[in-house]
């Protein structure tokens, strides 16, 4: 949250995942900084459950699962599955495609104790493919991290676009085709649009899945699992094969039994079920590694949850961390599960825009909950990250115009205070002395429209309202970067009588 932001007005050109061929010829690009454009956060209210992994299918179109909830049908099961149509993420419209009555309704247990979830899925050479594994709560299960665990994974298809699915609930029950944990929870890779045709990795004659240690959150570590891809109809787990170590290519060493593979990257309970997805503008792999920093002591109450974002030229590693998302944003609330889609990615210059769907909690089926499909814009950008410094609202370099007030806040905001106002025309200036601005505030349903005005000019009229979300702190509101060095103004008017809010400004100052 403190590294460098990108604005969030750029126009952005259109970069598929699918015929990356020639980008194979140049260099991989590191990535420097993950922002996640949390002004933009948009949630499916219609929605309802978790464990979404939006994949990317031959007819242009996104499809997915939902479990524990009706997803965007009525009734509540262990999982659902659905087809998400629009042209652009905040315009995707969901709809029930089977309600996947053989795995029960929410919460429905066989005599193992376990519930049925959805793990990763994908679009494959016109065939939709989903993982789904055995799962037991974590207040029920007997892990002393109180984590749910995830064994016993199948690999299920359909090629009639979701309406039916082979192997069969019970198959899939009494004969499943990873026994134990170890490959408990996998995802798939994603590469584009019906798999990608995506030459790096081999990934245009293997399909990739990687797995944690049989749990579905706070797993120890992840490994790699691939298939031919010509074999992967044919739904055997005696044709996968796991990397087990080596410098990665025609140079790996693979096994094919899971319990000998090299872990790909490890990290003790902090590994939950995610998918990695190949961005082909940079040729390089992003994957984010979600965990709750501080044990559970009651299920399902976690204090915080972290996005971590790590990135790898090969698949098989080595992965490094990027940057970290809290979701202590969310007052009284909590994200978990998320997944990376291929679709949607978007580039100008050295930066690439893509979507993280995810999930959250507490787990109400009511319009403003959290329990729902919600995306999360990102950027990811490849240039050096400017140097910053946070001003807090009460600095004396800003001068407040009208009625502003203070008030202090227990949660989120910076140095735990803000400044307010709701009279109409109000307004604020800062000068500053960089190459870049962000302005850090709350949204909430009850605040309102303000101008921001840069050097002058009007550049935005910015909206600090938020519907059907809790109150979301520390938020990147505005932001300007690659101004010229030197001294400019900030100022920012609020428009109505409802609420302006300022928490702190983001001054940018390059080397």
């Amino acid at each position: 949250m403190m590294m460098g932001r990108l604005a969030a007005m750029f126009l952005l050109i259109s970069c598929r995942a699918t015929g990356a061929g020639a980008q194979d010829a140049s260099p991989s690009s590191p990535i420097t900084d993950v922002f996640a454009d949390l002004h933009r956060i948009h949630k499916w209210n219609d929605s309802n459950g978790d464990t979404w992994d939006p994949f990317w299918a031959d007819d242009d179109t996104l499809y997915s699962f939902n479990c524990d909830g009706r997803g965007f049908g009525t009734k509540p099961r262990n999982l659902a599955f659905h087809q998400l149509t629009g042209d652009h993420p905040h315009r995707l419209v969901g709809r029930l495609v089977n309600s996947m009555d053989a795995y029960g309704a929410a919460n429905k247990k066989e005599a193992d104790g376990a519930t049925w979830k959805a793990m990763g899925q994908e679009c494959i050479d016109s065939v939709f493919y989903a993982f789904v594994s055995r799962h037991t709560y974590g207040n029920e299960s007997k892990d002393p991290l109180l984590r749910q665990t995830a064994v016993n994974a199948s690999l299920i298809k359909s090629t009639d676009r979701g309406k039916t699915w082979t192997r069969s609930a019970e198959e899939n029950y009494r004969k499943p085709m990873w026994p134990g944990g170890r490959f408990g929870g996998p995802f798939f890779v994603h590469y584009g649009k019906n798999g990608g045709s995506v030459d790096h990795d081999d990934a245009r004659k293997y399909v990739y899945a990687l797995s944690p240690n049989g749990f579905w959150n706070g797993g120890d570590d992840y490994v790699l699992g691939r298939v031919a891809r010509q074999k992967l109809p044919e739904l055997d787990a005696s044709d996968w094969t796991y990397y087990e170590g080596g410098d990665g290519g025609e140079d790996a060493n693979w096994t094919g039994q899971s319990e000998k593979a090299a872990p790909i990257l490890s990290m003790k309970a902090q590994c939950g079920t995610t998918p990695a997805c190949f961005i082909p503008a940079l040729r390089r792999y992003l994957m984010v590694v979600w965990y709750i920093p501080v044990t559970l002591k009651k299920w399902f109450e976690p204090r915080e949850i972290l996005y971590d974002f790590y990135q790898a030229e090969h698949v098989w590693g080595p992965w490094t961390k990027v940057s970290s998302l809290s979701d202590r944003f969310l007052v009284g609330g909590h994200m978990y599960g998320p997944s990376l889609c291929a679709k949607f990615q978007e580039q100008k210059g050295p930066n690439v825009a893509m979507s993280l769907f995810t999930s959250g909690c507490p787990f109400e089926d009511v319009p403003q909950g959290l329990y729902k499909l919600w995306e999360i814009p990102l950027v990811l950008r490849t240039a050096p990250v400017p140097k910053s410094s946070l001003i807090n609202d009460t600095d004396r370099r800003i001068e407040y115009r009208g009625n502003w007030g203070t008030t202090q806040r227990k949660y989120g905001a910076n140095r735990y205070d803000l400044h307010f106002t709701n009279a109409d025309g109000d307004s604020l200036e800062m000068p500053f002395t960089g190459t870049g601005i962000e302005i850090v505030a709350e949204k909430h349903a009850d605040h309102g429209d303000v101008d921001v005005f840069l050097d002058g000019e009007l550049k935005d009229t910015v909206s600090l309202k938020v519907a059907n979300l809790p109150r979301l702190s520390q938020v990147t509101v505005f932001s300007a970067l690659g101004l010229p060095k030197g001294r400019h103004t900030i100022r920012m008017v609020n428009r109505g009588t409802a609420y302006a809010i300022l928490d702190a400004f983001r001054v940018y100052v390059e080397d």
